[in-house]
């Protein structure tokens, strides 16, 4: 009999009432091998459903950021509720608690918060005094007391981080998906399953675009050497491993992935600040406008970067009203491979710009990492590049 077991279940499957009476059968289920079951929860169903987070948005034309993130963990607390009182029904000894309840402490901004420590003593008494404990994910307490949300995808932080902080003995990520795989079924034939993959693998992919697990969550994973098995809320059975460490199967990449519709800005230095100056002085100007830009490369007096598409008005008239000269080229997509085996290995720059060049697909621009290796393409050459890249790594 192992001593803990953390769940997580996406809204998906928890949309309509048969959802969640399998959801609950998979809890049950997990009693039999575990002592104590902590169940993380998303918020009901996707938009158009009555409880989603979307739907719950929808209500209100202008609320205020506090506003907001206390709307947003609405959904949540409620799944855990319903879910909670369904374990209660069935004879289970459980109870529902928020987020901020449950130890979860943030940096305190309010919708996009990132996770700094979790208060273990919070949940002491909840599991003395019951076999399971529903967790309403994607939200904690800030350092000024308020509640704030962790970003999409952030109850896969709060399962993730929960099973860290209590060294659980099983991790289970219930989603509504057959199979992890190799790039995404909808732009890619002939894409592969993925059975087993590293914790750093999927926190790139995840960073690049592909939408299976929250990277922040895949980080914490792999630095607490933490083991997760995804599975399928349909059948219940395995879908993917993810292991603390990189995975070596064969192939040094594991998958491809593209990003959202972002727009390319080459800036140009005319003054005579200096290069140190001039872009410290720019990139902070975007910053206090709260865009996020990607894809830095900076050469002498001009630099290129990327900004998502719904910004560059406001780039645009950040860098316009400060006389800063600058073109754009929109809209475009990044595009990558993925896999921390690469590290070392020689010629793979080499082939990823040759499959791109053979196909006349033109890079743009391109930046790398140990796991990762970029390019900004046209958004009209993204799905042909996508598959370009796979034939070449993936297809051999």
């Amino acid at each position: 009999m192992n001593r803990l077991c953390v769940m997580k279940f996406g809204g998906t499957c928890l949309a309509s009432v048969e959802d969640r009476k399998i959801s609950l059968r998979y809890c049950v289920k997990q009693l039999m091998k575990h002592d104590k079951l902590i169940v993380v929860v998303s918020a009901m169903g996707t938009k158009g459903d009555p409880y989603a987070t979307d739907t719950l948005l929808d209500m209100v034309s202008s609320p205020t950021k506090q506003e907001k993130a206390c709307l947003m963990a609405t959904g949540e607390i409620i799944s855990a509720t319903v879910l909670a009182d369904m374990l209660r029904f069935e004879g289970v000894s459980a109870t529902a608690i928020t987020g901020w309840n449950a130890g979860l402490r943030t940096d305190g901004r309010n919708c996009d918060s990132n996770l700094e420590s979790i208060d273990k003593m919070a949940l002491q008494a909840p599991l003395e005094e019951n076999d399971c404990i529903v967790v309403a994910g994607f939200q904690g307490m800030g350092r000024n007391g308020l509640v704030s949300t962790l970003g999409r995808g952030g109850s896969d932080i709060t399962a993730i981080a929960l099973a860290a902080a209590l060294d659980a003995d099983e991790v289970l990520l219930y989603k509504k998906i057959d199979s992890v795989f190799t790039a995404d079924p909808d732009k890619v034939p002939g894409v592969m399953s993925v059975e087993r993959i590293s914790s750093e693998d999927l926190r790139q992919l995840a960073w690049q675009g592909a939408e299976v697990v929250h990277p922040r969550a895949s980080e914490i994973a792999g630095k607490a050497g933490v083991k997760i098995n995804i599975l399928s809320h349909t059948t219940g059975e395995l879908v993917t491993e993810i292991e603390p460490f990189v995975v070596r199967s064969g192939k040094y990449i594991t998958g491809v992935a593209s990003g959202p519709d972002v727009t390319q800005y080459r800036i140009r230095k005319t003054d005579e600040i200096t290069p140190h100056e001039f872009y410290s002085n720019t990139f902070g100007l975007i910053a206090e406008a709260s865009v996020s830009m990607d894809m830095f490369s900076v050469f002498g007096s001009t630099a290129m970067f990327t900004v998502p598409c719904e910004d560059s008005g406001t780039v645009s008239e950040v860098l316009s009203g400060s006389k800063i000269e600058f073109e754009m080229v929109s809209p475009c997509a990044k595009v990558s491979i993925v896999g921390a085996g690469m590290h070392g290995i020689e010629g793979v720059m080499a082939r990823f710009s040759s499959a791109l060049d053979q196909a006349g697909i033109n890079m743009l621009q391109t930046v790398d990492s140990h796991a990762t290796i970029s390019a900004l393409v046209l958004l009209n050459q993204r799905d042909s590049a996508l598959r370009v890249l796979h034939r070449e790594f993936l297809e051999e």
